[in-house]
């Protein structure tokens, strides 16, 4: 007989009238949180199915009389969908392939090599998260225009908004948990055999850390898809330009019911990545929260 517990109600605490009561309502709130999330894409996918007309009739009309699949079809052309596409996975793929490297050598010099001042820079990471990202938003443009000691600009260019994405504090600190829980001893042989630090990182250190690198690589890439303020600044030729920016700037255009076809084909690849992902998010998440 099974004893895992599946809720926050003990078996005891279930079948009494009081019980059933808080399942019930607990139950019916969070079917009604989970409507309001599901909402927002549900009405942007049948509204890119109505027509012109049926898109400002009044009321709560969520379903079309007749869709009008070639409004996707439309959309996908006239806005140049494609193009769009590769120019997101270009910004946030290689923002997230940025994020790991960076993050995981960051994290894995503060976890085994401790440096001097590590826990300073600690500290900062730690504090540095308390920081709304709007407020350094300004200094970080101007740095991008024209980049110290290298004096060149960084508008118009990926890098620009690849730099900055490389660095996040929040991957550190969760890398940084997951790698002191690795066993020293598998670090005292790999050292005893005579492999270098860095060696140790790339043969051993990541291949043990694939689930949490999947988990911050999934949460990097739908953190990165959605970005819209910095690639705005950044990136002012069309051409080099996310879907987020490309629709906000494109909007005024075009019908509204192309608008919000073009806005629920978006959103489907990081809806893609989280779905598929989704098992693993939870137990990599814990692995890089828990410290042994």
């Amino acid at each position: 007989m099974s004893t895992v517990q599946r809720g926050i109600l003990s078996h005891t605490e279930a079948r009494s009238l009081g019980g059933r009561l808080t399942y019930w309502l607990i139950f019916a709130f969070l079917l009604a949180l989970s409507l309001a999330f599901v909402f927002p894409f549900f009405y942007a996918l049948t509204a890119g199915l109505k027509n012109s007309a049926e898109i400002y009739r009044p009321g709560l009309n969520l379903l079309p009389k007749v869709a009008q699949w070639k409004n996707y079809a439309d959309a996908w052309q006239r806005f140049n969908m494609l193009g769009m596409f590769r120019n997101s996975f270009a910004v946030a793929l290689g923002g997230v392939a940025g994020q790991l490297l960076i993050s995981s050598l960051a994290a894995y010099s503060l976890a085994r090599l401790k440096p001097v001042g590590g826990k300073l820079m600690l500290l900062i990471f730690l504090m540095s998260l308390a920081i709304p990202g709007i407020a350094y938003i300004i200094p970080l443009y101007i740095t991008l225009v024209r980049l110290p000691i290298l004096n060149i600009s960084l508008l118009n260019n990926y890098w620009g908004l690849w730099l900055p994405y490389s660095v996040s504090a929040f991957a550190i600190l969760m890398l940084k948990n997951f790698f002191e829980q690795i066993p020293q001893d598998i670090y005292d042989a790999a050292a005893v055999d005579g492999a270098s630090p860095l060696r140790i990182f790339f043969t051993i250190t990541l291949p043990l850390s694939r689930s949490i690198l999947l988990i911050l690589a999934m949460l990097s890439f739908v953190g990165l898809w959605k970005d819209f303020m910095l690639p705005l600044l950044v990136l002012r030729e069309a051409s080099l330009q996310p879907i987020t920016v490309r629709l906000y700037t494109l909007v005024q255009n075009f019908p509204q019911n192309l608008q919000l076809a073009a806005a629920f084909m978006a959103m489907v690849p990081p809806l893609i990545v989280a779905f598929l992902m989704q098992r693993y998010m939870k137990g990599g998440m814990l692995l890089g929260s828990v410290k042994g």
